[in-house]
């Protein structure tokens, strides 16, 4: 009779531990192809919902530029142009006259009648130098006129070509379609860095002046100080927009608030005047008279919308906003800018 051999208790042992190892490691794995399903899950469950909510929040925010276009809509309705939906989504109107700006193509338009205010404004803004002021004046005027030749000592195809090479588009010799144009002209990047709302300022739609009834106090403060022609404009930029700030005051009536039934606009010439001599500036003064004036049909509207974290700018301007209205620019802007 044979005798079966018994397996000691240390290879017992030894065998467990194997096992027990093969098993934590077959966990292991298991965990990491859940986990890495469960990331992948994680976004594109997440991707969905932002594309979700991006969809719902372009379609909210032209849902708010839609009552912003109705004529019988008065910028103080603000239960119609801010509402909150029935999902919690949510946007928020506003009117505005887009004349409030300096129309950039006009200003050149005029050619060398412009070059004081403009260059006076880029002297506020920091470039203090005359002669690099003059220069980026210049720039923009060969950018912006019709051939290819230098006939106001700016930048014209040859310096361009021997900057960016043969293939470049420079200069566009045209008017600025939009404003981030502006950005490629030499010597503007000076602009930006000392001014970084400078978007603030121009425009490319309006009729033509600065509407006194629109314009932001900076706004109304800068190009007043240009029509001064002072030799130093930054000197007085504190008291010149303490003066504007009185008259856009003064547009907000009595109760002191902007977007109200109360909100006063100028009508006649005989109040623009006035508005102007409160700013210091002579009415009978062409140049001022060159810039600014009252009521510009065109409109500048604006509506953010907010779904869940989402959030949507779409900026629309129009001419006539009574009528049959005329669509010059509609266009998502970051919230940053």
């Amino acid at each position: 009779m044979k005798t079966v051999p018994i397996a000691s208790p240390r290879r017992y042992s030894a065998q467990r531990g194997s096992a027990l190892i093969m098993v934590i490691f077959l966990i292991t794995v298991l965990y990491m192809i859940v986990h890495a399903m469960h990331e992948i899950v994680t976004k594109d469950v997440n991707l969905a919902i932002a594309q979700q909510q991006a969809f719902r929040a372009r379609q909210v925010a032209e849902m708010g530029i839609n009552w912003a276009m109705n004529p019988a809509v008065k910028e103080y309705d603000r239960d119609i142009l801010d509402q909150t939906l029935e999902d919690g989504s949510t946007f928020s109107a506003k009117i505005r006259g887009e004349g409030g700006r300096m129309n950039i193509n006009a200003m050149l338009q005029q050619g060398e009648a412009s070059r004081p205010v403009l260059t006076k404004l880029f002297s506020l803004w920091g470039i203090e130098d005359n002669q690099e002021a003059d220069d980026l004046f210049n720039h923009m005027l060969d950018w912006t006129d019709a051939d290819s030749a230098s006939h106001h000592n700016g930048w014209e195809k040859d310096d361009y070509v021997t900057k960016y090479g043969e293939n470049t588009p420079y200069p566009f010799n045209r008017p600025f379609y939009n404003l981030e144009e502006m950005l490629l002209v030499p010597g503007f990047d000076r602009i930006v860095a000392n001014l970084p709302d400078w978007r603030d300022y121009f425009t490319i739609y309006s009729a033509g002046k600065v509407d006194i009834n629109e314009a932001e106090a900076k706004v109304l403060a800068a190009v007043a100080l240009a029509a001064l022609g002072r030799s130093d404009p930054a000197r007085d930029w504190e008291d010149k927009l303490l003066d504007a700030i009185e008259l856009v005051k003064d547009r907000w009536g009595p109760d002191g608030f902007e977007d109200t039934e109360d909100d006063i606009k100028l009508q006649s010439a005989e109040e623009m005047n006035a508005a102007l001599q409160s700013l210091g500036l002579d009415p009978t003064d062409p140049v001022v008279a060159a810039i600014f004036g009252i009521n510009d049909q065109t409109t500048h509207i604006e509506c953010v919308a907010t779904v869940g974290e989402y959030r949507k700018r779409v900026v629309l301007i129009v001419r006539g906003r009574t009528g049959q209205p005329q669509i010059l620019s509609r266009e998502e802007v970051p919230l940053f800018q």
